[in-house]
Formats: structure tokens, C-alpha cells, sequence
């Protein structure tokens, strides 16, 4: 399977694996990604090829203003030891360029076929079913704070 047939097939059984209360995820593919997301689609999950290394990326990308990526990713570091207790020690958080962020893991790939589209679709839900209640925590709370500070 080419790539580009990878990344078309994971939408549906990502969004089969995860949990009713996070089953309205839309989805975008290009030939090389594929990015699951809910209200903003700068917060979004990623499965991304990186052809130089070999390597599949899965994981939280915050793309959005970098105040706000801030925000987010020091909730979730305040919360990496349980985050790594859930998903696994693989799992790394670190700034990225322009500002943006990303909570994510990589994996070798010698070869795109149905058994690798089936365990990354399991791990792709895995990640947005743990990492996603957790962002969504972190928006409503920043939220308050940002309302409070302006009264």
C-alpha cells in the first residue's frame, strides 16, 4: 500500500475506536498525514510520515496562537508523568517551530499495509481519547481564568 492509501484508510477506523463522547472528530488526509480534530483545527492529532527517518508520527499538535499552545502544554506537562502512565513512556512533549507544539510518539515503518492501518488506528484513538478530555479541561479552565482576570 502507497502512503497516500495509508493515510486515506485510517479516518474510519480511528473514529470506530474511539469513545461515543468523542466520536464527532472531523478528519482531514493529504498524502503523507492524516489530522483528526474538533472545534479548532490548529489542536489537532496527527499521523505523519517522515520519509527521511523512516518514521511515523502520532500524536497532539497545538497549532494555534503560541499563547495559547503555552497554555495548553503546560497543563499537559503539569500532567506528563500520568500522561506516560497511560500511553507509555515513548510519549514526548516539546516545542516545535513557530510557536507551535506537539505531545507525540514515533514508530519505525518498513511497510504501509492493513496490519499497520489497524494498530495505528488503535493508537491514534488511544492518544485522542486520553490527550483530548485533558485539552479540552485545559481550554474551559483557561477560559474562566481569562473571564475572571477581565471583570
Amino acid at each position: 500500500m502507497r502512503t497516500a492509501g495509508f493515510f486515506r484508510a485510517l479516518p474510519a477506523p480511528v473514529k470506530a475506536a474511539l469513545p461515543a463522547r468523542l466520536k464527532e472528530v472531523s478528519h482531514r488526509v493529504r498524502s503523507s498525514q492524516a489530522q483528526w480534530f474538533y472545534d479548532d483545527p490548529r489542536l489537532h492529532f496527527e499521523a505523519w510520515w517522515h520519509r527521511n527517518t523512516g518514521r511515523l508520527e502520532l500524536g497532539l499538535h497545538l497549532e494555534a496562537a503560541p499563547a495559547l499552545n503555552e497554555r495548553i502544554a503546560a497543563g499537559l506537562a503539569r500532567q506528563l508523568l500520568m500522561i506516560k502512565a497511560r500511553l507509555g513512556e515513548r510519549i514526548d512533549l516539546e516545542p516545535w517551530d513557530r510557536g507551535w507544539i506537539r505531545l507525540y510518539e514515533t514508530h519505525p515503518v518498513e511497510v504501509f499495509d492493513a496490519a499497520r492501518v489497524k494498530v495505528t488506528a488503535a493508537r491514534m484513538a488511544e492518544l485522542i481519547g486520553v490527550i483530548w478530555p485533558m485539552c479540552q479541561d485545559l481550554r474551559r479552565s483557561d477560559a474562566k481564568i481569562r473571564l475572571a482576570e477581565r471583570e
